[in-house]
């Protein structure tokens, strides 16, 4: 068997072939959607120099790829074919990173990544995990009722710039994410401005906001992200701006979405909606000084 060849991401080329390796093992299991890609890489424009990030390849294929986020914290996907990519993964992580902390979240399903990184001596971090959802498309559509005067729709494009970074400012208000940055991920596969969907005030002004990246392949649409402007939230339209999406995703033949909550709040309101727990995250921690001292006293 050839040994894999690693490589350092270069461009958006490179998003492609971490996106398809990402489509190729899709099932439950995984932690990232290609649309998580995107939108993780270019939610925020000039963010390069804080990621370091590398391809493993063997035969000319996507097997394992690997994305620090500084100072010391490291998102990953290794092939469940190929376990033994892992060890490389985390190798190249502790080389790069200068930090003595060093940080891994994974999925609790993806056995292959826990048992390497407990060979490599990390240990279960206590912390809140972030909670995966899933919800069927196949039974019928959502039923959506807005408040008097208030209307959805999917944004139109280019034209819709300004007023789709505005509503998600407002919802997210320590957010970076700009102008430029955002047509950055509407030119980013797979993003689709027909599942890009808003709801308007009776002003015409943005008010709640659902974004939902597709993949074809495997008939699965990621909500990422959803937000409401803080002045309008109580009033339902998360809720309702979801359901539209999902409505528009549903006729595009998908037969599964999923979304991840990262707090109690964002956990009912999906589950409102109708989504399940499937899996959650797990996260692991060890420091640089105390591995390498293991190392020493055990050899």
């Amino acid at each position: 068997m050839s040994k894999p060849v690693i490589r350092t991401y270069k461009d958006s080329n490179d998003l492609k072939r971490m996106q398809k390796l990402t489509q190729a093992i899709w099932s439950l299991e995984p932690n990232y959607h290609i649309g998580d890609l995107a939108w993780q890489r270019y939610r925020h424009a000039g963010r390069e120099n804080d990621w370091d990030t590398a391809i493993w390849e063997m035969d000319g294929n996507t097997v394992a790829w690997g994305w620090i986020q500084k100072p010391g914290e490291l998102i990953c996907q290794v092939d469940p074919d190929f376990p033994e990519v892992a060890k490389d993964v985390i190798d190249w992580f502790d080389k790069i990173t200068k930090t003595n902390e060093q940080k891994v979240t994974v999925l609790e399903t993806e056995s292959h990544l826990i048992s390497a990184l407990e060979d490599s001596l990390f240990n279960p971090l206590a912390e809140n995990p972030e909670v995966l959802t899933k919800i069927s498309l196949d039974s019928c559509s959502f039923p959506v009722q807005l408040p008097d005067k208030f209307k959805g729709r999917h944004i139109k494009g280019s034209e819709d710039l300004t007023n789709r970074v505005a509503v998600h400012k407002a919802a997210f208000h320590k957010s970076r994410v700009t102008e430029e940055s955002y047509l950055n991920v509407m030119n980013t596969y797979p993003y689709d401005s027909s599942l890009d969907w808003v709801i308007e005030s009776p002003n015409g002004e943005f008010v709640a906001s659902c974004l939902i990246w597709f993949d074809e392949v495997n008939k699965v649409g990621l909500l990422e992200p959803v937000g409401t402007d803080a002045r309008f939230r109580r009033m339902g339209l998360a809720s309702s701006v979801c359901k539209l999406a999902l409505n528009a995703l549903s006729e595009r033949g998908a037969k599964t979405a999923v979304v991840v909550c990262t707090s109690p709040d964002a956990c009912e309101l999906y589950k409102s909606i109708g989504f399940e727990k499937f899996a959650q995250t797990k996260s692991f921690h060890r420091l640089k000084n105390t591995y390498y001292t293991s190392l020493l006293f055990f050899n």
